[in-house]
């Protein structure tokens, strides 16, 4: 029997994808491309971003700011013990002695470098031993540049008053604005420096009686201020000046003061200015030289500054005496002169300036 004859060839030719197909798997190729990248990504940049120490450290500090500002008690900063000092001008009450009754130094600091003059110091002198004095945004820029809350963790709470800047990390108060600490540090802010931050309390005077010295001297444990004050001889009678600070009376309805209680360490409250004139120039009970003026200050403006027109440092607002018999309220600084004397004594250099203020035209 014969084999059937093979069957004839047929003839093929190569199979071609339809151009629509063909586009579907280069768009599947790509995204699968783009998702390896991305998970690419994913799987390193939180393990690189975690793996920076200085990164971590930064984010492990303002954790600590955030967890310190949280334990302290929910309290009015009116009741806090740091502020200004209320007494009755006819109170016969004796003066708390100093608890320590030595001197209150706690550590040293070479002299601070002097920091850059910003826009706003552009003051030129009118003649030998005078310097301009500025316009009303050149003044509040330098005082908000150079001004800080200070916040205190004590026993009955927070405590709260007012510092400015001497150096570029140096920072002078009142001693009772930071002596209830019950830490080494305290907490500082403002709208410039951007977020809250923590100083140490580098030196204080021997005690902090009315009419007496009454000063701290904090350093910034990390950055830098964005602007600094000079000191300038004590302003004369009649002279204007003006006094910036906290006064938890204003900055207790400040949102950005509660935002920051409650640990947004980005927020900080509006400073506050007041104007006034030099009432009279004093002696304290030690010979200190003490400013009297109208500017008003209230509890929280302790150890905030009072300027002249120029810009620089005429006192350091201390405390006040008030009259309720006659409704009355006094507003007292320590002179320039006494700040100069215990910055230079802890080891710093203050920025002098010994020229006269010349008057507004």
């Amino acid at each position: 029997m014969s084999a059937p004859p093979d069957p004839a060839p047929v003839a093929t030719a190569p199979v071609r994808a339809a151009p629509g197909r063909r586009l579907g798997y280069i768009a599947v190729a790509t995204g699968f491309a783009v998702l390896l990248v991305v998970l690419a990504w994913w799987w390193t940049g939180p393990r690189a971003f975690d793996a920076d120490p200085r990164v971590r450290e930064r984010l492990d500090r303002q954790s600590a700011l955030q967890a310190e500002l949280a334990a302290l008690p929910t309290q009015s900063p009116t009741q806090c013990p740091a502020g200004q000092s209320l007494r009755p001008a006819a109170s016969s009450s004796p003066l708390l002695p100093d608890p320590a009754g030595r001197d209150g130094a706690v550590g040293a600091r070479p002299p601070a470098a002097s920091a850059a003059a910003s826009p706003a110091d552009a003051a030129a002198p009118l003649a030998a031993g005078e310097v301009q004095a500025l316009g009303d945004a050149a003044l509040a820029q330098r005082l908000e540049q150079a001004t800080v809350i200070v916040l205190v963790k004590g026993e009955q709470g927070m405590g709260l008053g007012t510092g400015f800047f001497i150096a570029p990390d140096l920072i002078v108060t009142n001693r009772h604005v930071v002596e209830a600490s019950t830490t080494p540090g305290v907490l500082v802010g403002s709208k410039a420096l951007g977020t809250l931050r923590r100083a140490t309390v580098m030196k204080v005077t021997r005690g902090s009686d009315i009419g007496t010295p009454d000063f701290a001297l904090l350093r910034l444990d990390e950055g830098a201020a964005a602007g600094v004050l000079e000191l300038a001889p004590s302003a004369s009678k009649l002279a204007p000046v003006i006094a910036a600070g906290y006064p938890a009376v204003v900055v207790q309805n400040d949102s950005s003061f509660r935002r920051l209680a409650e640990g947004d360490l980005s927020a900080a409250p509006d400073l506050n200015l007041t104007r006034g004139s030099v009432q009279s120039l004093q002696t304290g009970s030690t010979g200190t030289p003490l400013l009297v003026h109208t500017a008003s200050i209230a509890k929280g403006n302790s150890g905030g500054p009072l300027i002249d027109t120029c810009g620089r440092v005429v006192g350091v607002n201390t405390f006040i005496n008030v009259d309720l018999a006659q409704s009355a309220k006094i507003q007292y600084a320590i002179r320039s002169a006494a700040v100069a004397e215990f910055v230079q004594a802890a080891g710093a250099s203050p920025r002098l300036d010994p020229r006269a203020c010349a008057s507004r035209p």
